[in-house]
């Protein structure tokens, strides 16, 4: 005899029922109770997600407009518009206005410098072309 079958006689373990027989034999009280807190689950879930998006503490946003007039005050952008083929591009180009097309984008161009760094070499780069 198999030494988990000895066990199993020993301690009276359960052995194992054929598939679907353990849930049919179940408190169905359990069954319920699941169903419950999953409900509970879901109505959290859904409160939390309305109570975010009307956040009543969350600072509105900066204007598109401001956000372009702050970008336009920046060092970088100042040093570039000295140069005359740069502020060409700077002006006419609309990919460069693609870097600022919205408050996300405009907010990422004043505060990561990753972001400045690819439009700086951009601008440079599209100049070097005009130049020609």
């Amino acid at each position: 005899m198999p030494a988990f079958s000895l066990f199993c006689k020993q301690t009276d373990f359960p052995m194992a029922a054929p598939s679907g027989e353990w849930y049919h034999g179940s408190d169905p009280t359990f069954e319920v109770t699941a169903m419950f807190l999953i409900g509970i689950l879901i109505v959290v879930a859904i409160l939390g997600e309305i109570i975010h998006r009307l956040n009543p503490w969350k600072k509105p946003e900066p204007a598109y407009e401001d956000l372009v007039a702050q970008i336009k005050q920046t060092d970088w952008y100042q040093e570039l518009s000295r140069d005359q083929a740069c502020r060409y591009v700077l002006d006419n180009d609309p990919h460069v206005e693609a870097y600022y097309a919205s408050t996300y984008e405009a907010k990422r161009l004043l505060t990561q410098e990753g972001f400045q760094l690819g439009l700086i070499d951009y601008v440079k780069q599209e100049a070097a072309k005009h130049a020609d």
